[in-house]
Parts: structure tokens; C-alpha cells; sequence
């Protein structure tokens, strides 16, 4: 039987990455708030202040799941994979059961055909290729899928609707372009809950995206009543 855990030194990196997002962030929000202070453009401190809250929000979702993620043991035993970690269930995947086997952006993903059972590994765990060369033994690897295009295009649209609500000085624009937004929020929020559901149960992660819910409506609004 063999145990894979995340590699000390892919946290240490993390840690480094953390640090200087979190100090990207902190430093948008400064800016944020001198431009308000200094009443240097409402423009500016509206970008400043979403790409501020933005930022905080993703970057918490992130940590959230590294964290759960480094809390996890994956097993091979010979006949199966396992998932372990502390106050959650077993979930255990035979290498008969598997029915899908691909690498998106960074992680292994694991499926079984019924009843559906999901294993998400990442590639940072030390030990990650002999994972993956004895699970490819009993299923053929799918495609990598580093950035699809579907997300791709969801990006994009995202961008462009909330360009329109913060220039468009057309209330008609800005109330269509608030729906578009809204809606690839919703379809980027059912992906995380998607990606985490099972995995990570952070309050700092799921208070982050309610607020990122309500900084968009508050926006929308103030755009609405102050063209």
C-alpha cells in the first residue's frame, strides 16, 4: 500500500505565491480607498475597489481548497485509489469502477461509473506520475484540458458585460450587460461549488463569493441610479 501527500516544498511556493497576491490585493485597496479620499475619480476608485474585492474573493477560494487539499491522503492499495482526510468519509474508487481518467489545469481527475464517485488529484502531490501510470494501466488517459474553451469564452463575456456596465453611461446598456454579467457569475459559482462540493466547507471561502454576489448587485445598482 502506498500514501501520496502534497510535496513541502509545493507549499512553500504557495506560501510565496499567497503573500504576493494578498499583497496585490491589499495594495488595490489602498489605492482604492486614497482615490476616494483624495476624490481623484469615481472611475477609478469603482476599478480599484472591485478588482480589490474580486481578487480577495478568488484568492480565498483558492486557499481554501489548497488547504483542503493538503489535509488529503490519496492510497493505492492494488485493487483501488483511495481519498483520505480528517472528519470526511473515505472515498474509494476500485480501478475496475474507474470510467474516466484526464488531466484539467493542475489536477488529476478520477471518475467511476454508478453510483458516481469523484477523486480529484493534484499535481503537486510527490509521487503524482506513479499515480498516474497505474491508474492509466486501467484506463486510457483523456486529452490534458489546461483551459477549455467554454471557459475561454465565459471569460470573455464576463469581461465585455462588466466593461459596458462601468462605461456605458446608456441605462438600457448597462441593465442588459448587468444581466450577462450576473449570469457568468452564477455559471462561475455553480463551477466551484462543482469543483469543491465534497471537498472544502471554508466559511471565509463561501462568505468571499456571497460577497462577490453582492459588490456585482451593488455596482449594477449605483450604475442604474447614477448613470
Amino acid at each position: 500500500m502506498q500514501e501520496f501527500k502534497i510535496e513541502s516544498d509545493a507549499i512553500g511556493r504557495e506560501l510565496t505565491f499567497s503573500v504576493l497576491s494578498w499583497g496585490v490585493v491589499l495594495l488595490l485597496l489602498t489605492s482604492a480607498v486614497l482615490i476616494f479620499v483624495l476624490r481623484a475619480g469615481e472611475m477609478l476608485f469603482v476599478l480599484s475597489f472591485l478588482g480589490s474585492m474580486v481578487g480577495a474573493s478568488v484568492l480565498a477560494c483558492r486557499e481554501a481548497l489548497h488547504y483542503a487539499f493538503r489535509q488529503m491522503v490519496f492510497v493505492l492499495n492494488g485493487n483501488e485509489i483511495i481519498r483520505r482526510r480528517q472528519g470526511y468519509p473515505e472515498v474509494k474508487i476500485a480501478f475496475s469502477e474507474v470510467e474516466s481518467l484526464s488531466e484539467e489545469r493542475r489536477y488529476l481527475i478520477v471518475k467511476s461509473g454508478e453510483p458516481r464517485k469523484k477523486i480529484a488529484i493534484p499535481r503537486t502531490v510527490r509521487g503524482y506520475e506513479a499515480i498516474l501510470t497505474e491508474l492509466a494501466k486501467h484506463c486510457p488517459i483523456s486529452a490534458r484540458k489546461d483551459l477549455p474553451l467554454r471557459s475561454i469564452a465565459l471569460l470573455a463575456i464576463s469581461l465585455s458585460s462588466w466593461t459596458a456596465i462601468l462605461w456605458s453611461a446608456d441605462n438600457r446598456v448597462v441593465i442588459a450587460a448587468g444581466g450577462v454579467a450576473l449570469i457568468t457569475l452564477a455559471i462561475g459559482s455553480r463551477r466551484l461549488w462543482a469543483l469543491l462540493r465534497g471537498t472544502s466547507k471554508s466559511p471565509l471561502m463561501w462568505s468571499s463569493l456571497g460577497f462577490a454576489w453582492l459588490l456585482a448587485l451593488l455596482l449594477i445598482y449605483l450604475r442604474v441610479a447614477r448613470p
